[in-house]
């Protein structure tokens, strides 16, 4: 009997340019140097979850995915402080891993024409402020923070935050799920106080 072959149907060009900017974006999380995304591609409703940044010329110097934390602040149900925490750690996380901020800037924040010695000298400085503000936000919050913002800074993966905070904390509840999260992202804000604060005796006391 003859073979029929399979037919395929012709992909939508909406959904091939949004899998376009996503792997774009994706590229630029581990390689600071890939080209700008197209701003006509960026402005299809497919792509309507992209934050995009340009300068004064209309160029896109800045395009990231809005996560969790972008959500929960045009709610209202985070504050400035505590958003700001969390990109702060974001961008340490960037740091230490050697990729892009975590606020999504193609500009790597750390210059690359270092020498390898000053540039372990600011992977190292990053590490510690990582471990110093997390050890004061406290361990339930620190690894929900941990759980959420590495595969996103270092992978350029995106995380279904709900599945995160159940299979860090065992939390089900949707309301109660947005409340863990919420506290931890305000006990990080507290935590760089409390850090800035221990550091600031240290070094007094020398």
């Amino acid at each position: 009997m003859p073979r029929h072959r399979k037919t395929h149907r012709p992909a939508d060009p909406a959904e091939i340019m949004r899998r376009r900017v996503e792997a774009r974006l994706q590229a630029q999380a581990r390689e600071p140097e890939v080209p700008a995304i197209d701003p006509a591609a960026l402005a299809l409703p497919s792509n309507a979850a992209v934050r995009v940044v340009t300068d004064h010329l209309g160029r896109v110097t800045c395009a990231r995915r809005q996560d969790v934390f972008d959500l929960f602040l045009a709610r209202g149900k985070l504050g400035p402080d505590a958003y700001q925490a969390v990109r702060r750690l974001q961008d340490d996380i960037a740091i230490l891993h050697r990729v892009v901020s975590g606020g999504g800037d193609i500009t790597p924040r750390v210059d690359r024409s270092r020498t390898a010695d000053g540039f372990s000298d600011v992977r190292l400085a990053a590490g510690a402020r990582i471990e110093a503000v997390l050890g004061h936000a406290g361990s339930s919050s620190a690894a929900l923070l941990a759980a959420l913002c590495e595969p996103a800074v270092i992978a350029g993966r995106g995380t279904d935050w709900r599945e995160v905070v159940t299979r860090v904390t065992g939390e089900r509840l949707p309301d109660a799920q947005g409340a863990i999260l919420r506290v931890a992202c305000e006990n990080l804000a507290g935590a760089y106080v409390a850090a800035r604060v221990a550091k600031q005796r240290a070094t007094s006391a020398t």
